[in-house]
């Protein structure tokens, strides 16, 4: 379950940014809803990152 939840997530992380880039295109990088969604994919990353750093650590697979 872990590893389809993971898988999920990375996706849902990859369709969130390649809409927020042609957004931000059109609109402007200062916008609010840009701004906003900035802090959305960076906090997540650096979540993600750290998992997989703690899950390497660990010796554990990092999708499952």
């Amino acid at each position: 379950m872990l590893r389809v939840s993971t898988i999920i997530n990375i996706a849902m992380w990859v369709v969130l940014l390649l809409a927020w880039i042609p957004y931000t295109m059109a609109v402007g990088f200062s916008d609010p809803v840009s701004t906003e969604v900035r802090w959305i994919l960076a906090s997540t990353w650096v979540m993600m990152m750290l998992l997989v750093l703690l899950r390497i650590r660990r010796g554990r697979p990092v999708l499952g």
